[in-house]
């Protein structure tokens, strides 16, 4: 009896906590970037990589104390749930960085239900964050102030065009886009403005050797990095719509990256020396730190799966020498988005044996090898 009775008192608790978290759930607002989030396949896991955006229209800082995700099939079916809340803080929700939500303030929150098994029907996503006001002393776990939910409808990306990798022999992916990669973790609310993450499915490829070295001898040295000066190669055929080839390399001094002095202007996203290629079909691919005067081609030239583009370099926003490389659905950094990509004919590296790839992601970590036929 004791039993039922809590079980009683403890449903009769979370309706009244509901009841009273509603009345206020307008003061915030849920928004998600980018518009339509896609679906990235690798083996047997379903990505989803998209940033959830907070509106605080309250007049008291908030704080997040629950994330929850239920997840839905064709019919409207429940098919998953999960969340991530205080219970025995710190824990999951810890892997929120930020939790606080100023007052008439926005917060970007990196979704952090981001892998879904291949069997998972992702028709639709519901989520609904629960806040609770700064000054409160301890979790309560049944209890919020402010509630906001929103509805997330991703879908998979087919990719149009039939990319090789842009480096050959062996390479490393330094940094992916997983959810840990600093290219999945860029805000898209900056200085109050909502930006796309134009490099959320970015890529830093370096050469590496079969012992995982990735440069000889000092490593201030830019020219001791394998990758520094390696070709790097049209991953598609393609018309060229931007290149540049002037912005001078970085240093080193005493162990720190030295910025090259450049005049203003020139260089303002701190791409360095890059290459945009349009593949004809409404995708892009973008080349980006490479070494001055070392881009072959130039505006308006036609290119072909296989040509050397240009070679790598340590130019732009970068601390050492590698190729940033993304697809995107635009030229312009500055407005379009990037998209998943896909690479045919590689070997994935695993230890002493490899498997061949017909087409496969790669993603951070990754040591995968280009054949010098592509």
């Amino acid at each position: 009896m004791k039993r039922c009775s809590f079980l009683a008192s403890h449903i009769l608790f979370v309706a009244l906590a509901v009841m009273a978290g509603s009345t206020q759930e307008s003061s915030v607002t849920l928004a998600f970037e980018p518009k339509q989030p896609y679906i990235e396949r690798r083996g047997g896991d379903q990505i989803v990589n998209f940033d959830l955006l907070v509106k605080n229209g309250a007049a008291t800082p908030l704080r997040i104390n629950k994330i929850q995700v239920s997840v839905y099939d064709s019919t409207g079916a429940l098919a998953f749930r999960r969340y991530l809340d205080e219970n025995g803080r710190p824990s999951g929700i810890a892997s929120v960085p930020d939790r606080i939500v100023p007052a008439g303030g926005e917060l970007d929150i990196f979704n952090p239900f981001y892998s879904f098994d291949e069997g998972m029907p992702l028709a639709r996503l519901h989520y609904e964050i629960f806040f609770e006001t700064t000054d409160t002393k301890e979790p309560n776990l049944l209890n919020f102030t402010y509630k906001a939910e929103i509805d997330v409808y991703p879908k998979v990306y087919i990719d149009k065009t039939e990319l090789v990798l842009p480096l050959r022999g062996r390479l490393c992916v330094f940094d992916g886009h997983d959810f840990y990669a600093h290219h999945r973790r860029q805000a898209v609310y900056r200085d109050g403005v909502l930006r796309p993450n134009s490099v959320r499915y970015g890529y830093d490829l370096m050469i590496t050797n079969a012992k995982g070295d990735l440069y000889r001898g000092d490593r201030f040295v830019p020219e001791n990095w394998f990758s520094y000066g390696s070709p790097i190669y049209a991953p598609a055929a393609g018309v060229v719509v931007e290149a540049v080839n002037d912005v001078p390399d970085n240093s080193y001094r005493n162990g720190e990256v030295v910025d090259a002095p450049l005049p203003d202007g020139v260089d303002p996203f701190g791409m360095g020396n890059h290459v945009v290629i349009d593949h004809r079909d409404g995708e892009f691919s973008v080349f980006v730190h490479m070494k001055p005067g070392s881009v072959r081609v130039k505006k308006g030239d036609t290119v072909k799966q296989g040509d050397q583009i240009g070679a790598i370099g340590f130019s732009g926003d970068t601390f050492l020498p590698h190729l940033h490389y993304q697809l995107m659905d635009g030229p312009d950094e500055r407005k379009d988005q990037s998209l998943p990509s896909y690479f045919h004919n590689f070997k994935r590296i695993l230890g002493a044996t490899s498997v061949s790839v017909t087409r496969g992601q790669i993603d951070s970590g990754d040591i995968v090898e280009n054949p010098a036929e592509n």
